[in-house]
């Protein structure tokens, strides 16, 4: 009978210290890993603003270096460009080409034929959708030329900026949805030193936590400028 009354309180003592360590454990879980911890959602909320931003504003840029020996009569040429040789589209681009010195040189993308006014030799082509269309046309054909292989990069659209500023203030709800900001938030977007501010007048209220993330990207204009410039990203 003692026996029995012995595995009985053991049993009980099992338990109670099963359920002391079941305890522990779950207060372990709360306390340590912070299944609620708001540091990881402003995380993924930052993470996902700029992500949609730079979907919106992004464009392509190709860069080249060309080499011509053009004898003709006229006073432009054109080159025969291969679209396998390139990343991006160039169909869906214009072209930027400057002399050595940084001077612009004439020139138009028709297709895959680039055109560039003649009287120099050595040139920087540039092909992106930000550049305008340029005015030349009935050039020769040029075969004797050296084209470098293309450094292509993804890169940020000045016009692109310029639209979204616009579209900030005029239609700020409709804008929050294309970036994919969850209602509850508004949002800011400031540059560093382009004229471009996107941000209410009243300022960022202090009275609420703010998340901020800096990014530096390169933002290409249609005159061929190309500049790194420091964003920041604010959300709250």
């Amino acid at each position: 009978m003692r026996g029995l009354v012995c595995k009985k309180g053991a049993s009980h003592f099992e338990m109670i210290i099963s359920f002391v360590f079941f305890i522990g454990f779950v207060f372990f879980l709360f306390i340590f890993l912070q299944p609620h911890d708001t540091s990881i959602l402003s995380n993924a909320v930052t993470k996902g603003f700029y992500d949609s931003f730079e979907e919106k504003v992004h464009t392509n840029l190709s860069n080249m270096f060309l080499k011509t020996n053009y004898t003709g009569d006229k006073n432009c040429f054109y080159i025969q460009l291969s679209e396998d040789e390139f990343i991006y589209a160039i169909t869906d681009g214009n072209s930027h080409v400057t002399k050595l010195n940084g001077a612009t040189i004439n020139s138009n993308l028709d297709n895959n034929n680039l055109n560039i006014e003649e009287g120099e030799s050595f040139f920087r082509v540039a092909i992106s959708p930000e550049f305008v269309e340029g005015n030349i046309e009935e050039c020769e054909l040029l075969s004797d030329y050296e084209l470098g292989p293309p450094i292509e990069r993804r890169v940020t659209s000045y016009s692109a900026l310029e639209e979204m500023s616009e579209k900030y203030f005029d239609n700020y709800e409709e804008l929050k949805k294309e970036l994919s900001i969850p209602s509850v938030f508004d949002f800011a977007i400031i540059t560093e030193t382009l004229p471009i501010k996107m941000e209410s007048q009243h300022g960022v209220p202090d009275s609420i936590d703010i998340m901020v993330q800096d990014y530096v990207v390169g933002v290409l204009k249609s005159n061929g400028t190309l500049i790194n410039e420091r964003f920041s990203l604010k959300i709250w």
